[in-house]
């Protein structure tokens, strides 16, 4: 049909030829992204399902996944040269307790979206608390550096269309062949995870593997793949090749190695089969319960074991004591029982309570409401109790009462304690010069609420303190106080850590809390010499105690095998009657009580500074400014943060707190964006504790999106 010559013609969209792998096909700007797929599946002509498959552009390192998109919204011309690959690709992910799982992970989502899979078939609750680093680099003799990981394959080549993959890459996708690259064999949990065999040795020839990776292939692990259990056997040989910082430098910068949570895996240059690292990342621990998190539970303590025998966080000789006998008696429990089939709650979890789902959940949960309401500290009561009685045993639980000694550090100054009578009533402290003063003025009034509360115990020496940092206008006011006994020590301890948390030593967690450090002070106590005598030869006959799997390197040098091994029986005759879940539980609140946990420190340059170099501590709840030895010089609470933004462009990190604003610069190629994220990370998982939305129940998607809102460079 001719044109009419009063309307003008429609020019054709321009075609040009666009390669995808070695494919070309003919394709149009306003082409969308699925026509051109459906047109490459028609062009390759092959019998295969590509639901899994979608287009990746090397060059601007990004995905095209909206299928509805033009070529000309993504930018794509000509000269750009795509890749059409699967989603999903396997890799190497090596679990808190150093076992190495082959799984398949989707390198096209975020990060976030990829551990919170990975953990759903691990099957760890509370994915938000975990994430995945990379492997640091080996320092050699020579000053060189060698990346602990596998060899590099072809970056874009793997598992696409494109036939010209290396060997090792044909291998890691054929069924049939036998390696030996990624032994130990691997607990098969799902249809994502699979096994690792062996391979040819002249194969593994032509692909050497770094010392690490070796002594990473060759872990003994599990044969049952159960994840809730222990190794029956300690890991030998493993702890010299961990990666241990010298300083906290270089302890600094190997927070750097989190891949960012807002960017895929394919983002970052992750290959397939590359080994990562899955670990705990923000150390807050959100609803701990042996019922249902026995595998969360296990990777949790294992974590916790590795950094302290790996000298990771420092505790003392009393403290590793403690953690040598507790370990001992996990992997005591482990060799005498064959599976874990139940588990029982416990009262002491960390910093949460959990309830027994037992046949009375009824009438315990209305026990549980009345002590609420009155505020007592009792848990199970007689039916003809009066109400009286309680009101009455309420009120005296309300004020704890006693003679401590306080010191206040200052400059210059002898660390001398004087003498005072102590109230407590609910979050207030005050102390008088004597009990008669009681009915007068305080010396001084302390609200307790938001302080942060460290113990000072040294068990030998009978020394019991208790160290209060009181946030202020100014800073952290430092206060110690000194109990006379345990069972005085206890009962403030407790009291303090309530008051931290606004509650107050009428709630019936107070009992608890002051029991279960008074369980603590007595794991770290000697015991007899005959009871100790007794045990020992009975455990050392049943099982192998090597101590150097039991305590850092550091107190292997400095003690001989014999008496490492006979103080670590003497300590483990005061955890013998525990059963393996109360250990784990046990140790993890002894780690948590050491003065370094949780802090994940960078170095940074303050802008009202004249140093050059300084640390910033991020821990869960507050921010910290330290020197370069760890000694805390100021610290600000996350919860009088009023704002804090990045300027992507200088990288200045500025924090406006109440009355401050405080500058910084992260040094040593540190991204801003880890220290943003690790900030919006601690806010986001605060607010569990105050909203519904970060139920388990609740869409992962909207989790995702307000974790993406507070960590991501642009909102």
């Amino acid at each position: 049909m001719p044109i009419p010559l009063n309307q003008p013609s429609i020019p054709k969209p321009l075609s040009w030829n666009l390669t995808i792998d070695s494919t070309t096909i003919v394709v149009t700007g306003s082409m969308s992204i699925g026509s051109v797929m459906v047109q490459l599946v028609n062009c390759l002509d092959i019998s295969q399902d590509f639901s899994d498959y979608a287009l990746w552009w090397p060059k601007a390192n990004i995905w095209l996944l909206n299928t509805k998109w033009t070529l000309d919204q993504y930018g794509v011309q000509s000269d750009a040269q795509l890749t059409f690959t699967s989603m999903h690709k396997s890799i190497r992910l090596q679990l808190p307790d150093l076992r190495i799982l082959s799984i398949s992970a989707d390198f096209s989502v975020t990060v976030f979206a990829a551990v919170c899979k990975i953990c759903k078939d691990l099957g760890i609750r509370h994915a938000e608390e975990l994430s995945i680093l990379r492997l640091p680099k080996l320092t050699n003799t020579n000053g060189s550096h060698e990346r602990r990981t596998s060899p590099r394959r072809r970056r874009y080549n793997i598992g696409t269309l494109n036939r010209h993959n290396s060997m090792g890459d044909s291998l890691a996708n054929n069924t049939s062949t036998i390696s030996t690259l990624f032994s130990p064999s691997t607990p098969k949990l799902r249809s994502t995870i699979t096994t690792n065999d062996t391979i040819d040795s002249s194969i593994c020839r032509q692909r050497p593997i770094s010392n690490l990776s070796k002594s990473l292939n060759s872990l003994v692990t599990n044969l049952d793949g159960n994840l809730a259990r222990t190794p029956i056997k300690p890991i030998k040989n493993i702890l010299s090749q961990l990666t241990k910082p010298i300083n906290i430098i270089e302890k600094s910068k190997l927070n750097s190695l989190w891949f960012d949570s807002s960017k895929s895996l394919m983002e970052q240059n992750t290959n397939e089969n590359d080994l990562i690292l899955l670990r705990f990342k923000y150390f807050t621990f959100y609803d701990l319960n042996p019922k249902f998190d026995a595998i969360r539970l296990n990777q949790l303590y294992e974590q916790a074991k590795w950094s302290i025998l790996s000298e990771d966080i420092d505790c003392t000789e009393e403290e590793m004591m403690t953690f040598a006998a507790l370990q001992l008696q996990i992997q005591i429990q482990s060799y005498q029982y064959s599976s874990i089939s139940t588990f029982t709650s416990l009262n002491n979890d960390i910093g949460h309570e959990y309830d027994n789902t037992n046949d009375d959940d009824i009438d315990r949960a209305l026990e549980r409401l009345q002590d609420s309401l009155l505020g007592t500290t009792t848990t199970i009561t007689n039916t003809n109790q009066s109400t009286n009685t309680l009101i009455q045993k309420f009120s005296s639980n309300r004020e704890l009462c006693d003679y401590l000694r306080l010191f206040k550090p200052r400059r210059f100054t002898f660390k001398t304690f004087k003498r005072y009578w102590f109230v407590m009533r609910d979050i207030q402290l005050t102390y008088y010069t004597n009990e008669s003063q009681q009915r007068s003025t305080p010396i001084e009034k302390i609200s307790l609420k938001g302080c942060e509360v460290l113990p000072d115990v040294n068990i030998s020496s009978k020394k019991y303190a208790i160290r209060l940092l009181i946030p202020s206008i100014d800073g952290m006011n430092e206060i110690l106080i000194r109990c006379s006994t345990d069972e005085q020590y206890a009962k403030w301890m407790a009291a303090f850590r309530l008051a931290s948390k606004g509650r107050s030593i009428g709630e019936s967690s107070y009992e608890t809390e002051r029991e279960s450090i008074l369980a603590l002070l007595n794991m770290q106590r000697p015991s007899s010499s005959s009871s100790s005598s007794s045990s020992s030869n009975h455990q050392q006959t049943k099982f192998d105690i090597q101590p150097e799997n039991f305590v850092s390197a550091k107190f292997v040098k400095k003690y001989k095998t014999k008496q490492l091994t006979e103080r670590i029986l003497e300590a483990h005759a005061t955890v013998s009657n525990l059963d393996g879940i109360e250990a784990k539980l046990r140790y993890l609140k002894a780690w948590q009580a050491l003065p370094e946990f949780g802090i994940t420190t960078f170095i940074v340059k303050f802008k009202d500074s004249n140093k050059k170099e300084e640390l910033l501590g991020i821990a869960s709840n507050r921010l910290l400014r330290m020197t370069l030895t760890g000694d805390t010089l100021k610290t600000w609470w996350i919860s009088r943060m009023h704002s804090w933004n990045v300027n992507w462009e200088n990288k200045l990190v500025t924090i406006e707190f109440d009355g401050e604003i405080i500058h910084f610069l992260p040094l040593y190629g540190i991204e801003s964006k880890c220290i943003h994220e690790f900030i919006g990370a601690y806010i986001f998982l605060a607010m569990r504790l105050t909203t519904t939305t970060m139920s388990d129940n609740n869409d992962p998607l909207q989790q995702e999106t307000l974790f993406q809102r507070l960590t991501a460079a642009y909102s």
